[in-house]
């Protein structure tokens, strides 16, 4: 409980990831307090990940569900990415027939799911065989767009139609 009397959602650091184990009923205090403390980690830990994990949640609301995409959107805006893990088919079933807008939630079904599309999409990019070794220099690319342009003279010893 927070010294107003309303309860806070518990936040803990896993994996490089601001987790929050929401099993609160979600009012706007609760809302807004969880924002600011969700937002103020992400910028003192360097998370490049949030994870919020609503399995304890039996019941919500477009409004909460609302909020809680906006608090996802801001984190994205400060370069963290946000999964939502762990929602009930009821909730589910209920947030659709009432028109919430899902677009662009990411959505696991446990936990650990999400700690596992979490290292997906912050994965580095595998290098290609083409290293920046064997890119062609600026200078070659050059060469070979002005051999292209009409008009233009080819180098000698060069043919166009292989002759």
């Amino acid at each position: 409980m927070t010294p107003e009397g309303g309860f806070r959602i518990p936040l803990q650091l896993a994996q490089a990831c601001v987790v929050a184990s929401i099993q609160v009923d979600l009012d706007d205090r609760v809302l807004a307090t969880f924002r600011e403390e969700l937002l103020d980690l992400v910028r003192r830990s360097g998370a490049r990940g949030v994870i919020l994990d609503l399995s304890g949640v039996a019941v919500m609301d477009t409004d909460e569900f609302g909020a809680l995409r906006d608090t996802m959107r801001m984190a994205r805006l400060m370069g963290a990415t946000s999964i939502v893990s762990g929602l009930q088919p009821g909730v589910v079933s209920a947030l659709i027939d009432l028109g919430a807008d899902t677009d662009g939630v990411l959505a696991t079904a446990t936990l650990d799911d999400a700690f596992a599309r979490m290292r997906e999409l912050q994965a580095p990019e595998p290098a290609s065989d083409e290293g920046a070794d064997h890119a062609p220099s600026v200078a070659a690319e050059l060469e070979a767009t002005a051999s292209d342009e009409p008009g233009r003279p080819e180098p000698e010893g060069s043919s166009r139609d292989g002759a």
